[in-house]
């Protein structure tokens, strides 16, 4: 039975971190790569009304694009790479997932995209950590 590892990514260097580690630590997996789109995060696109369709339709985009760059040049191997996207606060999205997509485990980058440098653990890795019912790894 192949496993089935839920990795967000935000387009951070850890997310892609999390995603290598995956394809090279589970060669067979079946990867869901997950972006959550956050309603509240508007700094990358102040020009853009939030909550829109032409909002949400744009994001829909930003998130294809981040998906193509995540998975160009990457080895796959026999790993199957699926994506999935969801609205909403990151945290709660990701662990809301899990069920979603059937995960047997999430596999996150310690930080994304926030400016809190000085942090080991990102305020939605330790969300997820704190809140999954699977097991989480989280990737340095």
């Amino acid at each position: 039975m192949a496993r089935t590892i839920l990795v967000p990514h935000d387009g951070s260097p850890h997310a892609q971190d999390a995603l290598e580690y995956v394809l090279e630590t589970f060669p067979r997996a079946e990867i869901v790569l997950f972006h959550a789109i956050d309603p509240f995060d508007l700094t990358d696109q102040p020009e853009r009304s939030p909550l829109t369709e032409r909002w949400l339709d744009d994001r829909r985009e930003d998130t294809a694009e981040l998906f193509d760059e995540a998975l160009a040049d990457l080895e796959m191997g026999d790993a199957t790479v699926d994506t999935e996207t969801a609205v909403g606060s990151p945290g709660q999205t990701i662990v809301a997932a899990v069920d979603d997509v059937g995960a047997d485990q999430i596999v996150v980058g310690t930080r994304g995209r926030g400016n809190v440098a000085k942090a080991r653990v990102g305020s939605t890795a330790e969300l997820v950590v704190r809140r999954a019912d699977v097991p989480v790894t989280v990737v340095r």
